[in-house]
C-alpha cells in the first residue's frame, strides 16, 4: 500500500464520521446521499438487507429507514485504511448501531463497515458501501428494515 498522508488519511476517517451524523439525524436524506458516487452500490447483504445499486435505489431505502425510526445513533472505532492509491482508498470500522423506530421496536447491532472510496474534485466520496456483521443481528434488524 502507498503511504496515506495524514490528512488524507484524516479525510477519509471525516467521511465516515459524516455518514454516520447525517444517517443519525434522520431528517436530510440528500445530505446523506452527497457522501456517495452517482453510481455508488450499498451491499447491506451480509446483514439480510437489500444489495443497492446507485443513489435512486437507496434514497429509496433511506427515506423509508428515516420515515419508520425516531431515533439512530452509530459510534465508529477501530477505522483502519486498507488501501490507498492516491484517487482511490478503501476503509473499515467497527461499528455499534443503536435505534428506536416510531412503533416501539428497538435494534442494537455489532457490525463492520467497508467503504470504497474515490477522490473527486478534491473531496472523498464513497463509491461503495458494504456492512458485514459483527456480533449477531438482533430479529428486530429484519422485523423494521427487512421489507426494503
Amino acid at each position: 500500500m502507498t503511504q496515506i498522508p495524514l490528512e488524507e488519511r484524516i479525510a477519509l476517517q471525516d467521511l465516515m464520521v459524516d455518514y454516520c451524523y447525517a444517517v443519525d439525524k434522520l431528517t436530510d436524506v440528500d445530505e446523506l446521499l452527497a457522501l456517495f458516487t452517482d453510481d455508488a452500490v450499498l451491499d447491506f447483504s451480509d446483514i439480510g438487507l437489500p444489495a443497492m445499486p446507485g443513489k435512486d435505489s437507496f434514497r429509496k431505502f433511506y427515506d423509508a429507514v428515516f420515515a419508520d425510526m425516531s431515533h439512530h445513533t452509530h459510534y465508529i472505532s477501530n477505522f483502519r485504511v486498507e488501501s490507498y492509491a492516491g484517487d482511490t482508498a478503501n476503509m473499515r470500522a467497527y461499528v455499534q448501531g443503536l435505534g428506536r423506530a416510531k412503533d416501539g421496536n428497538e435494534v442494537h447491532v455489532h457490525v463492520r463497515y467497508r467503504m470504497e472510496c474515490v477522490k473527486q474534485g478534491g473531496r472523498w466520496l464513497c463509491s461503495k458501501y458494504q456492512i458485514f456483521a459483527g456480533m449477531p443481528l438482533p430479529g428486530s434488524l429484519d422485523e423494521i428494515h427487512g421489507d426494503r
